[in-house]
């Protein structure tokens, strides 16, 4: 008889969207990569995607139209770490955390955010806003509150009603 043990997967990840990847940001984002990643013995990965550019369709159209902030990015990373055995640990998140902060730290507010399919479940309803939606948010916040201005469909990092 065969027997499948099937072991729960706990994970945590992040996103990061970039304008650029290049000079300080670019030097920090390899730097830890090559200092810290080895110090993690837990599975870890990351993605690199181009994202945009002048020749996409990301970046084409009528951006009023969307939701989606992150038109004039050109990357889109996905950050995953994983622990096979027990609970993700607690001091687990810092090498997520510290890894995009390292890389965003020479960079301007708007040349970077996050991307609401790679949702950070430690992000509270402030900083997803601003993260996952940017110049979208106001616009958003009025949508939710003349379709959903009680809040129904709320998630911790939802867009918050706001009245008009």
């Amino acid at each position: 008889m065969l027997t499948i043990h099937h072991q729960q997967e706990n994970f945590y990840a992040k996103s990061l969207t970039l304008k650029s990847l290049n000079g300080t940001s670019l030097r920090n984002f390899v730097d830890y990569w090559f200092t810290n990643g080895p110090k993690n013995t837990r599975s870890w990965w990351f993605q690199l995607d181009l994202h945009g550019g002048a020749n996409s369709a990301v970046t084409n159209g009528d951006f009023s139209l969307s939701s989606y902030a992150h038109r004039d990015k050109l990357y889109l990373i996905q950050f995953y770490d994983l622990s096979f055995f027990g609970a993700y640990p607690s001091n687990g998140f810092s090498f997520l955390d510290n890894w995009v902060s390292n890389v965003t730290a020479p960079l301007a507010r708007e040349d970077w955010g996050m991307y609401i399919n790679y949702a950070d479940s430690r992000l509270d309803q402030t900083a997803a806003g601003q993260a996952y939606y940017g110049k979208s948010l106001t616009k958003l916040q009025r949508l939710k509150a003349a379709f959903d201005p009680e809040n129904l469909f709320y998630y911790p990092q939802s867009v918050r009603p706001v009245a008009a």
